[in-house]
């Protein structure tokens, strides 16, 4: 049996983040826990929560940022690689991530995770890593086309709803239980449609760290280490 941890983590202290919980036990995958956690410290005390050694956690924020501008090593290399697809990243630096908190909070996280025992590693028996939602749904269900999910100028919410009934119906299949996703999309508003999309997030990270354990995967690595996980 495998545990699978998806994060969607807020950037600011004030939003809340994604969390994911499901299990993997004959190919069968059961939802457990989907919710939203305002604190590094409400995040860190449910994967404590948790008495198992088989588990991989996915974040979809950078764990480590060596650089003040610019870009990491690591976009450079998935832009090349995705650009085809028309799939990028944001700059991942230190001057853009400490205008939200003094300390970047994703490294903060990865600093907490690593005393727990979580490692930059596929073969640790915790494992964590970054991962990017836009492009496992691309390579897994949406034929290596970006889905136009997030809110942008020219995308109207009507047209953000339909985008996210479209990312809901990739993710229901998946899961023996998915209750969890159950809200009328069509009901949702303002921060309740955010929270929405945050929670399918934090499937797909997920849902990404078991994924790249069935089929082709790359590994993005900063300082020789294996960083960022995506399928390919």
């Amino acid at each position: 049996m495998q545990y699978f941890i998806g994060i969607d983590l807020a950037w600011g202290e004030k939003n809340s983040s994604g969390f994911c919980l499901f299990k993997e036990e004959s190919n069968t995958l059961t939802l457990l826990e989907l919710k939203l956690l305002l604190s590094l410290d409400e995040i860190i005390d449910e994967i404590q929560k948790l008495n198992f050694e088989n588990i991989s956690i996915g974040i979809d924020a950078p764990l480590i940022v060596p650089n003040e501008s610019g870009n990491r090593k690591i976009e450079k290399e998935f832009i090349s690689d995705f650009g085809k697809y028309k799939i990028s990243m944001l700059p991942v630096n230190r001057t853009l991530l400490t205008k939200y908190t003094k300390e970047i909070r994703s490294e903060v996280l990865y600093k907490k995770l690593q005393t727990l025992g979580f490692q930059r590693n596929v073969n640790a028996s915790k494992r964590v890593f970054e991962v990017y939602p836009h492009s496992t749904i691309a390579v897994c269900f949406n034929n290596y086309k970006i889905l136009p999910y997030k809110r942008k100028k020219g995308r109207n919410t009507t047209f953000i709803k339909e985008q996210l009934q479209i990312y809901k119906s990739f993710l229901e299949p998946l899961f023996i239980n998915s209750f969890f996703l159950d809200e009328d999309i069509d009901l949702l508003k303002g921060k309740s449609l955010k929270n929405y999309e945050d929670r399918l997030d934090a499937v797909t990270c997920a849902y990404t760290l078991f994924i790249t354990q069935k089929k082709k995967f790359k590994i993005y690595k900063l300082d020789g280490v294996a960083t960022f996980i995506t399928p390919i």
